[in-house]
């Protein structure tokens, strides 16, 4: 590929990709290892698993998309996944934050919807720059799905 000739939404998409793997990539294996030190190889919030196979998947994505190979299924991979990202981070918090994702005891939400949202949204830097990038990627990635 001709770096030269790439576009800025492109590269700005490429970068997102990169910030939102490494978060998933650094929260997964840093939990799973704590879980892993408490004596479970498979731990009992399945979130931190996911989170290093879904980060890894981003990368194998990244360079499938340098390669100029596969491009629109790797956008539309890419897609989803932020989606489940997005979905999955409200969801996760107003299902009550069950350890095995829909299963287990939790503790519903109660009150209102948009309160909910933006306490969540501004839960600490890491979840705030976690969202904005994986919704950004998401709009780019439709984009690019649709002009490419």
């Amino acid at each position: 590929m001709d770096f030269d000739s790439i576009s800025p939404t492109r590269f700005v998409a490429a970068q997102l990709a990169v910030v939102v793997a490494v978060i998933h990539l650094t929260l997964g294996a840093f939990n799973w290892i704590r879980w892993a030190d408490a004596g479970f190889i498979i731990p009992r919030d399945l979130r931190w698993p996911l989170f290093v196979l879904s980060g890894l998947l981003i990368v194998v994505g990244l360079f499938l998309a340098a390669a100029g190979r596969y491009e629109k299924p790797v956008y539309a991979g890419g897609i989803v996944l932020m989606a489940v990202y997005i979905l999955g981070y409200f969801g996760w918090h107003l299902t009550g934050h069950r350890p095995l994702l829909l299963f287990g005891e939790g503790h519903l939400h109660e009150g209102p919807f948009l309160p909910f949202v933006l306490d969540h949204l501004f839960a600490g830097p890491v979840k705030f720059v976690a969202l904005v990038s994986e919704f950004g990627l998401l709009l780019l990635l439709v984009y690019l799905l649709i002009r490419e």
